[in-house]
């Protein structure tokens, strides 16, 4: 997945100047700067200023109580870790209605029960490490959420950061977004976490509100223990649709263990409830396990609803297929690729989705599936459909590659089931 972190950084460049009208307050590991931890630091600070931290490990909890300023590490993630493993709980905590001028930006944020948590405010996470959080019911890496319908919508900013090997006891391994949120999360990597008894192994997406962005993020390696080991997604009050952007995300090699109760399992995404618009991801190699091998292997659009399904790749699900529809969700399908889901490219309701409208059956010249290279081929047919480029990486990757003529016995194999 290493080689995908040009593909997040060129998508947005966003950066955090230690330029600032207010004060700069200098913090060392050793605690002899102007003030002596980070937490006093915000604590002496007023809004506008920048609490600049230098490399070490800070064994702390800190909370930005409100305040518009900028905490920043001076030299990134790599070497500057906020780790509350002694302390345990929240390691940072937003929770006084923070804007976005409330900024965190180039820390590792490690050793709590959840690394940081949004309650009713929208600042500003940029560019940390966001790793090795265990043990909050939801939203291990971040939570976003709140219960007063009257205070939202708010709109955090989650960009460029590396989320990844949280678990959380139920929802949202990665990230939860609950009630109140419409966040912009924004070409972040999101991988290796898990929900381990519920739904969302990477994103937990649960709103009121329309208006939430989720774009060219990597969701990768994610687990769910029922639905939507890459993403999931749904309104929060029930009987009610909620509108959201899933554009340009790759979604690979998430898994999802649907129960037999629940009918399915969505391995890359799982919505229910929503007008969302997906278009341009690419859904790779995920997997839908159940008892049967139609549990939705790449996404599952589940209920109520009319989402917009236009110009993604869905291919090499393990098991599950490729798009399952039911429960009376009435998408609006088109100009998308399939290839060679495991358990057929259409499941439910939207069996046959891939036979007219723009959507096609092929080969979509992945430059190297075994290496992780989901790039595509200068031949790729994503590249020259009628509707413009398909899928999340719309950039060649590699030289055109041979296309092998398929056989009358594979092509039965393949389609007789």
């Amino acid at each position: 997945m290493n080689r995908f972190r040009g593909f997040i950084l060129c998508s947005v460049l966003l950066s955090v100047s230690t330029t600032s009208f207010g004060r700069i307050w200098r913090v060392y590991q050793d605690g002899s700067g102007d003030i002596p931890t980070i937490q006093a630091g915000i604590d002496t600070a007023s809004s506008g200023d920048t609490v600049l931290v230098s490399p070490g490990t800070f064994n702390e909890q800190i909370n930005f109580r409100g305040k518009g300023i900028v905490v920043k590490s001076d030299l990134g993630p790599s070497g500057t870790i906020i780790d509350a493993s002694p302390i345990g709980g929240d390691v940072v905590t937003f929770s006084s209605g923070e804007t976005r001028s409330a900024v965190l930006s180039g820390f590792k944020i490690t050793g709590g029960s959840r690394g940081i948590l949004i309650a009713e405010s929208q600042p500003t996470i940029l560019n940390n490490v966001i790793s090795g959080n265990a043990g909050a019911t939801e939203g291990a890496g971040i939570c976003c959420g709140g219960a007063d319908v009257g205070s939202g919508p708010w709109k955090p900013l989650i960009s460029g950061n590396v989320i990844s090997s949280n678990i959380a006891q139920w929802n949202g391994g990665g990230v939860c977004v609950f009630q109140v949120m419409v966040p912009e999360i924004l070409n972040n990597e999101i991988k290796g976490n898990t929900a381990s008894l519920g739904d969302g192994g990477g994103i937990w997406y649960l709103s009121f509100f329309d208006g939430g962005v989720i774009r060219g993020n990597i969701l990768s390696d994610n687990f769910a223990g029922d639905h939507g080991g890459g993403f999931y997604a749904g309104s929060s009050l029930l009987g009610s649709l909620v509108q959201f952007d899933c554009s340009w995300n790759l979604v690979v090699n998430n898994t999802a263990n649907g129960r037999e109760a629940t009918g399915n399992s969505g391995g890359g995404l799982w919505m229910w409830e929503t007008s969302a618009t997906v278009s341009n991801n690419t859904i790779v190699s995920n997997t839908g396990n159940g008892p049967w091998d139609d549990y939705g292997g790449g996404v599952v659009l589940d209920d109520a609803g009319t989402p917009i399904i236009e110009r993604n790749i869905i291919a090499l699900s393990s098991k599950g297929g490729g798009l399952w529809c039911g429960d009376g969700a009435t998408p609006v399908i088109m100009n998308n690729l399939a290839w060679q889901n495991v358990g057929s490219d259409g499941v439910g309701t939207c069996a046959d989705w891939w036979m007219a409208n723009g959507n096609v059956i092929a080969d979509p010249q992945f430059c190297d599936v075994s290496s992780g290279n989901f790039y595509l081929a200068e031949n790729s047919p994503a590249f020259t459909h009628p509707s413009g480029p398909l899928g999340a990486l719309i950039i060649p990757g590699c030289a055109p590659i041979r296309i092998k003529t398929a056989s009358w016995g594979t092509m039965k194999a393949r389609y007789i089931k």
